[in-house]
């Protein structure tokens, strides 16, 4: 049965316990977004009385698979099993930022446990396995949430901001994602950065409808660069074009969007946006800045989102578990169609239609 509150944690708690698992990039990246959190490098849009509370936050333990790795992490309990990590340091709230393939399996695990849990993204990348998380969740009174930290950014702020309130509706839109492939990356780039614009998308124009493959290339049988179109419930119409084939090391983020005879451009990199050539400021007022920390800023939210504290329960993260379920249902249906359908045992560059 489905827990009736959820169990949060209390506003005079002396202490805010938070464990990180997996201490790669990302675990890393999380790590140094608490201590500054915690040593009071708060922004001015932060919401509510989050100040005080975030300032008890405490790293009380990481845990890796690589014991000479943890080593490095001078000053913090480190541990190579998350179980008895659990059971030693007891967190209020636990970050899983391991190999995709493992997140499933930890998030289990600190459920269980009664623990509040962020698992980077994807979460999972099964539906089927998404919903078993999300009913633990809810039978234990956990909060769960994915990091979907493109949200974060202020360019996709802006043009939330600014795009709820445009008339008419957005024509088409096409988003760009490319950079040289990073040998640390063990999943394939629908895992790693079409998850990224899949959520975008249904963030801007709405949930997916139905979408078209146009081309893909392999390396060693793993999509390297994609070409997809996506259709939405209202009528949108947009491209994404994914590649890991660009051997230039910069990255390349960004959107294009065309609406009322207006042309939008945004950049995620430099975290710009124009409109008809015209620079337009990326900044929402109690929203986001432009220099802002897209990883601390999430993890505000949902820290907030864990504290049963009247001041601080306005805050929410800006994506709900239903937005996670929409983007792993395309993910997956996606993932199905070219692995299972559309490649041909010796090819490796496919054009492809749905």
């Amino acid at each position: 049965m489905s827990a009736k509150v959820i169990n949060l944690i209390p506003a005079d708690a002396k202490e805010i316990k938070i464990a990180i698992a997996g201490m790669g990039k990302m675990g890393t990246y999380h790590l140094n977004a608490l201590r500054q959190l915690a040593a009071g490098e708060i922004e001015d849009y932060y919401k509510g009385d989050i100040n005080y509370q975030l300032r008890k936050i405490r790293v009380c333990g990481i845990c890796d698979n690589n014991p000479i790795h943890l080593k490095s992490f001078d000053g913090l309990k480190s541990f190579d099993n998350l179980q008895y990590l659990i059971k030693k340091c007891k967190p209020h709230i636990i970050i899983i930022a391991t190999p995709t393939n493992t997140h499933k399996d930890f998030a289990l695990e600190a459920l269980n446990y009664g623990i509040h849990t962020f698992v980077e993204k994807p979460i999972v990348t099964e539906l089927s396995q998404f919903e078993q998380l999300k009913s633990l969740a809810d039978e234990k009174g956990c909060r769960l949430m994915a990091g979907h930290v493109e949200r974060y950014n202020p360019v996709s702020i802006k043009i939330i901001s600014l795009l709820k309130n445009a008339s008419p509706a957005t024509d088409s839109y096409a988003f760009k994602r490319t950079q040289k492939h990073d040998v640390r990356i063990t999943d394939d780039i629908l895992i790693d950065k079409v998850i990224h614009d899949l959520d975008l998308s249904q963030y801007f124009f709405d949930e997916i409808r139905d979408f078209k493959i146009n081309n893909f290339k392999l390396v060693d049988g793993r999509v390297y660069e994609i070409s997809l179109c996506l259709e939405h419930e209202n009528g949108v119409k947009g491209n994404l074009f994914v590649s890991w084939l660009d051997e230039q090391q910069t990255k390349k983020r960004l959107v294009e969007i065309h609406q009322g005879g207006h042309i939008w451009k945004g950049n995620f990199v430099s975290k710009q946006l124009w409109v008809d050539d015209a620079e337009i400021k990326c900044q929402v007022d109690g929203m986001i800045n432009p220099s802002n920390n897209q990883i601390k800023d999430e993890l505000v939210d949902f820290i907030s989102f864990c504290i049963d504290e009247d001041s601080v329960k306005k805050i929410t993260p800006l994506l709900s578990l239903e937005e996670i379920s929409q983007s792993i249902k395309w993910l997956e249906k996606i993932n199905l169609k070219i692995y299972r359908d559309l490649i041909p045992s010796n090819d490796t560059d496919r054009d492809c239609l749905k």
